[in-house]
């Protein structure tokens, strides 16, 4: 207590309201709403009380790149189509890549509980396993829909995400026609994933938040978009409740 009187009493009266008035730095994510990469971050920084302001981009706009996208919506950031990337208002160079912004944000506020390397997580939310196929067929034709979102605003970004998807090979029509039965398989296969949980409120255990909710959450998210799916509740409630503790809205109508 003496230490701290001292100190404030070195500071005086102007060097105390400096002080007061000194505001943290802001920083803005750049970010799509639909990425699963940026709701990650989005999610570390919400859970850590860290203020952000949100620059969401259509999902057509080069970013400054001169071999992906159809417009350019006047922002170049680091000269790729690519996003998240933090930006900071001290004039600290752009930090693209989520692993590195979640990483820089774990160094000021310290480090997310490990994953935890359960093969049976890992196998489930595989991107080439049965989930990820039956989450694409599911959404792709819905968020594209979501023209009130800044990524479908116009429609050129929703020109866009089919001629990249189509030249994957993603059929939107057969997507659509498969809909009733994808999501009789999903519900089936989210009743098994709610029994991977191992508590009401996260991956693990004691309940706590840790790098697997951040991994597999973004990816539910993304589920949320599809319509006419049932889900074990209390998957949903979880989904829900840990993206709330972020401000991270779901899709669910």
């Amino acid at each position: 207590m003496d230490c701290a009187i001292r100190f404030l009493g070195a500071l005086g009266s102007v060097g105390l309201l400096r002080l007061l008035r000194t505001k943290p730095t802001q920083l803005t994510l750049h970010l799509y709403d639909h990425c699963p990469f940026c709701i990650r971050v989005e999610l570390v920084l919400g859970w850590n009380g860290v203020k952000y302001a949100r620059a969401v981009y259509g999902y057509g706009d080069t970013l400054g790149s001169t071999t992906k996208g159809l417009y350019y919506g006047g922002r170049t950031l680091t000269g790729s189509k690519q996003l998240p990337v933090l930006e900071s208002a001290d004039g600290a160079p752009l930090l693209p890549e989520s692993g590195d912004i979640i990483a820089r944000v774990e160094r000021d506020h310290g480090a997310l509980r490990p994953a935890s390397g359960r093969p049976e997580l890992a196998e489930f939310f595989n991107k080439n396993g049965v989930f990820r196929q039956l989450q694409r067929t599911l959404t792709r034709g819905e968020v594209i829909k979501m023209t009130h979102l800044m990524d479908w605003a116009r429609s050129e970004d929703v020109e866009y995400a089919k001629a990249k998807y189509e030249g994957e090979g993603f059929d939107y029509e057969a997507a659509e026609a498969a809909k009733a039965s994808s999501c009789a398989e999903m519900a089936t296969l989210l009743k098994e994933l709610e029994g991977l949980m191992l508590s009401d409120s996260s991956f693990y255990e004691d309940g706590q938040l840790g790098w697997d909710d951040v991994m597999y959450l973004p990816e539910l998210r993304t589920l949320s978009a599809a319509t006419g799916l049932e889900w074990p509740p209390k998957l949903r409630a979880y989904l829900e409740t840990a993206l709330a503790k972020a401000n991270v809205q779901t899709y669910f109508k």
